[in-house]
């Protein structure tokens, strides 16, 4: 791969920087103050991204979106990660969606793209999350020709804005990830569906639970084929995961950013602190942590782009990036003092925010063990 980035995919990055600067950043600073953002407040910068042709990044020309590569994708996410208010760029739908049968697309895919929907990914349960093949209880049997779905999800994401679920449940026992695990589009209103307590994580984030009891479900529930859900769940961690590395590089590099102003700029025991070995040392071993995972991130951005298998790769990407940004982060927090510690400073908020990237979409010790060692050690 030659990891000079196009003139295309830099002219993306800067459009999207000063989009990010305009729009953003005052939001960033009206949340520093402990302010409130509201939906007109993030209504400019929406508009804006719509202007400039970068709404549903991923989505092909045909349905609207700007049919970014996965190299551009990646570039996009790096710059919206350096403002803790991102820039929403709306139409993300997973892949899969987009094979859903006419009568499917014009209830949940249509929807989504005009903004007028929104869903949530149900997978991870009380049994555990980091192996979905083999510890999903949720199950849905076949009853004359409807499904009935029984279990329950815990820590999922956007519950409280989705208006349907797609939900991963065993379909046969005995094959699991070999083709007994199917994925289903469930309403929020569907009778059996209830909606359990709200669980607030570090970062700001609340997930909740869900239970599924009887609920019955048509043909038209299913999302492809029946036991492909595991495949297609898979292939949206993958992408998942190298957005987490894309992230991780945008909040480490403001970070750098601003460890290098702050030493610039701050004099202590009557010399800038720029001048001393330990903060130069802090500084380069950021910066060094930054390139090393900016490269490892875009070559699997770029195998992706060329169809090769990146499950590996994404994997690589996942604990690289968030074990990488959790340090530069402490680093810079360290070197701000009781200033980074502050919550109008954006330290502090990303001093919680990442400590998640390390156990969302697959843990860490799971992408190094399970994934990266095994595919060398096979």
């Amino acid at each position: 791969m030659d990891f000079e980035l196009s003139q295309e995919t830099k002219a993306l990055k800067d459009l999207v920087r000063k989009l990010i600067e305009k729009h953003q950043m005052p939001l960033e600073r009206k949340l520093l103050q402990g302010e409130a953002i509201t939906a007109e407040d993030l209504a400019p910068g929406r508009k804006a991204a719509k202007d400039a042709g970068l709404w549903g990044l991923s989505l092909p020309k045909e349905y609207g979106g700007a049919d970014l590569s996965t190299v551009d994708n990646v570039a996009v996410a790096e710059e919206n990660a350096r403002c803790l208010v991102p820039l929403a760029f709306g139409g993300r739908v997973p892949a899969f969606v987009r094979r859903l049968n006419d009568r499917q697309k014009e209830k949940y895919f249509h929807p989504l793209l005009r903004d007028e929907k929104s869903y949530a990914f149900a997978q991870t349960e009380p049994s555990g999350g980091s192996d979905p093949g083999g510890q999903i209880r949720t199950n849905a049997v076949r009853k004359g020709d409807r499904w009935v779905l029984n279990g329950s999800k815990i820590f999922i994401s956007n519950v409280a804005r989705a208006d349907f679920f797609i939900v991963v449940a065993v379909t046969d026992l005995e094959k699991r990830q070999h083709g007994g695990i199917t994925l289903f589009l469930v309403d929020r209103d569907a009778p059996g569906v209830r909606i359990g307590r709200a669980i607030p994580m570090i970062g700001a984030r609340t997930t909740h639970e869900l239970f599924f009891e009887d609920v019955e479900l048509d043909d038209d529930a299913v999302v492809g084929r029946q036991g492909t859900g595991f495949a297609s769940a898979q292939g949206l961690l993958s992408g998942a995961r190298l957005n987490i590395g894309a992230r991780a590089l945008g909040v480490a590099e403001r970070c750098v950013e601003m460890m290098i102003e702050h030493a610039k700029a701050r004099v202590a025991f009557g010399e800038l602190l720029a001048s001393k070995q330990a903060v130069q040392a802090s500084i380069v071993d950021s910066w060094v942590d930054v390139h090393q995972t900016r490269l490892v991130t875009y070559h699997a951005a770029w195998k992706q782009d060329r169809g090769l298998d990146t499950r590996v790769e994404a994997g690589l990407v996942k604990f690289l990036g968030s074990e990488m940004v959790g340090r530069v982060v402490d680093r810079a927090l360290q070197l701000h003092g009781a200033a980074g510690a502050a919550f109008d400073s954006p330290l502090a908020h990303w001093y919680t925010d990442v400590r998640t990237m390390r156990i969302f979409e697959g843990p860490t010790d799971v992408q190094r063990y399970q994934v990266v060692a095994r595919s060398l050690l096979k």
